[in-house]
Order: structure tokens, then C-alpha cells, then sequence
């Protein structure tokens, strides 16, 4: 062929440059092709990618959060087998003993404590129909969750429903109680005392039928 004959195809295969638009590019990810709406209208879905990484990165962080809950929870067995001796954990009057004598080992008392929550008498007035007035008068002479107490002593009587008991002094009056333990926290949270005894409240609460 002759050269004359090459230039000539070589200008028609080049397109005219000159009335081109530039190209877009639009930083997505297609999540679906083609879907038929509207009566078959073709329309494709498309996911930012932005969106796309910040879901898998909120994934990635979900697995970590339960790997570590697994192997806090696994290292808190291995510590309530210590404290119990056995690896049976359900809360009966055996393992009642073995906790309390730990507690009375490690616990230092007197302990300032405060209820973890309402106690049983109070839900009656916190979350049912009880009257406000009614409830404030109670207060004075019933234990509240809002109280503060003395932690003076934990009683020897055990039960496999309420677990260790405590013997308490209201800070205000001085009144007297006894009260479940599991129901306690320390009111200076970050301290030996706040552990024990939130530990205890955790294994009492999973492991009691």
C-alpha cells in the first residue's frame, strides 16, 4: 500500500479531538446493575464510596469490640474459678461460702456504698403507679437507692436467691439495714472495694438460676 494511501487511513481512523468532552469521574461503587422499576425503566444504584468504606470500617470496629468482650469475659472466668475453686460458677450455697470468705479476706471495711439501682421495695413508686408523696415518706425510714451507707460488716446468713448480705448505716441518720449485696457499688467507683464488688454483683446476677 502506499504510504500516500496509510496517511489517509490513519487521519479517518483518528477521531476530531477538538469537540470531545472531558470525562467525568464519579468516585463510586455500583452495588447493583440494571434494576427494572416503573414499569421496566432500567436504573442503576450506585453507593459513594465514602459511604461504602466508613460501613465496612464500622464493621471491622464491631468484630474487634467483640473480640475483646470474649476475652475480657473469658479472663473474668478464669478469675471467678480462682476466687471459687471449681469450675461449676452457678451461684448455690457452696460457692456462697467460698465468695463470702474472699470478700471478708479482701474487702476493706467500713466502705462508703450507694444502691446500683432501685431497690425492690422502690420500684413499686419509681416505675409503677406508687404516689411521689407517699414515696418520699417511706424514704425516711426505708433504705433508698439514693442513700449513702456505711458498709460495716457482711453478714454470715447466706440465701441462693439474695446471696451475701451487708449491714449498713445510713451516712444521714445513722439508721441501720441489711441489704442484698449484689444491689450495692461503691460510691468511689475506681477503687479495689468498687471491683469486688462489682465483680461479685456480676457473677451473682449471670450465674443465680
Amino acid at each position: 500500500m502506499a504510504k500516500s494511501n496509510q496517511r489517509q487511513n490513519k487521519n479517518k481512523s483518528q477521531p476530531d479531538t477538538r469537540n470531545l468532552k472531558p470525562i467525568e469521574i464519579d468516585e463510586t461503587i455500583i452495588s447493583a446493575k440494571n434494576a427494572k422499576v416503573n414499569g421496566g425503566e432500567n436504573l442503576t444504584i450506585t453507593v459513594p464510596i465514602e459511604d461504602f468504606l466508613q460501613r465496612i470500617g464500622a464493621f471491622q470496629g464491631m468484630e474487634k469490640e467483640d473480640e475483646a468482650e470474649q476475652i475480657h469475659w473469658e479472663v473474668f472466668e478464669q478469675k471467678l474459678e480462682e476466687i471459687l475453686g471449681t469450675t461449676n460458677l452457678e451461684v448455690n450455697l457452696t460457692n456462697l461460702k467460698k465468695y463470702l470468705k474472699y470478700l471478708k479476706q479482701n474487702l476493706t471495711i467500713p466502705c462508703l456504698v450507694t444502691g446500683m439501682e432501685e431497690f425492690e421495695w422502690e420500684e413499686h413508686y419509681t416505675m409503677g403507679p406508687g404516689s411521689k408523696k407517699e414515696y418520699q415518706k417511706l424514704k425516711k425510714t426505708q433504705p433508698s437507692y439514693t442513700d449513702q451507707f456505711n458498709l460495716l460488716k457482711l453478714d454470715n446468713i447466706l440465701d441462693v436467691e439474695y446471696g451475701i448480705f451487708a449491714v449498713l448505716e445510713r451516712t444521714t441518720d445513722n439508721r441501720k439495714f441489711t441489704l442484698p449485696l449484689a444491689d450495692l457499688e461503691t460510691v468511689v467507683e475506681d477503687s479495689i472495694n468498687g471491683e469486688l464488688l462489682e465483680d461479685y454483683s456480676m457473677w451473682f446476677f449471670t450465674y443465680c438460676e
